[in-house]
């Protein structure tokens, strides 16, 4: 299993199931599968196999470029490092240049998988993990045919007849940060996404991963909650380490 903060390796089976269940009618008119938010794939992995029948192209990006830039390097047959200094792992945390090393050991050597948030080793946690690294390459192999792009969950804007699952930062506010390659602190505005995600649901079918639906939008008759289950947080305080996962699926046509 890979490392990622937020990510849902645990129970991506659960969620592309659930998507899988609520497209299976429309799948004779769609184009595509998207995920704007890819991360370390943890649904995305489980996609093609449900739907290897119906010739649809597939699409993922990321803003975060060194790891769109892994995934990218291992479709190529690029192999992850297994071992990671403590030493290496500052060196990569304070290179501004993007590059697929940085974007793997940034994850898989971090605390709980949040990105170069603290040298896994220190923690108790060996500095050798081969598995991660053969994770990435086995899951890059299952979907060679993906085309990866970086950028902001805007760059698609223009897809129809499209599943697109999202999963984006999540947080109990309308907004949240994240860290460029810069470390620069960036925001994340939640209304400004679902307003893009109900705008996209004209032409798409729209899912997204939340722990709940901002309040502007709880009464939106075109959002509907298709699953839920209880969660542990790796790395989150103890009274935030249970929480409910939800999927919303969004359609408008």
């Amino acid at each position: 299993m890979t490392s990622y903060h937020g990510g849902k390796q645990k129970i991506g089976k659960q969620i592309a199931d659930k998507i899988f269940e609520n497209v299976i009618d429309d799948l004779p008119y769609l184009k595509g599968y998207c995920e704007p938010f890819c991360g370390m794939l943890g649904v995305y992995r489980h996609i093609p196999s449900l739907m290897s029948e119906q010739g649809l192209s597939y699409k993922a990006g990321d803003y975060n470029k060194s790891l769109i830039m892994m995934w990218q390097k291992a479709q190529k047959g690029w192999i992850p490092p297994t071992t990671c200094t403590e030493k290496k792992y500052n060196e990569l945390k304070e290179q501004t240049r993007a590059s697929a090393e940085k974007g793997f050991i940034g994850h898989q050597y971090s605390f709980a998988g949040q990105y170069f948030k603290g040298y896994r080793g220190i923690y108790g946690n060996k500095g050798e993990y081969t598995k991660a690294s053969e994770n990435v390459s086995d899951i890059a192999h299952e979907l060679k045919d993906v085309v990866f792009t970086q950028g902001r969950y805007t760059q698609f804007s223009r897809l129809k007849n499209y599943i697109i699952y999202c999963d984006p930062p999540y947080t109990d506010n309308s907004k949240s940060y994240y860290f460029d390659e810069e470390h620069t602190r960036l925001t994340f505005d939640h209304i400004e996404f679902w307003e893009w995600c109900l705008k996209m649901a004209k032409n798409n079918i729209v899912f997204v991963s939340e722990y709940t639906c901002p309040k502007e939008f709880e009464n939106d008759k075109r959002i509907k909650k298709v699953y839920e289950k209880n969660v542990k947080l790796s790395g989150a305080s103890p009274v935030q380490r249970k929480r409910k996962e939800k999927l919303y699926m969004i359609v408008d046509y």
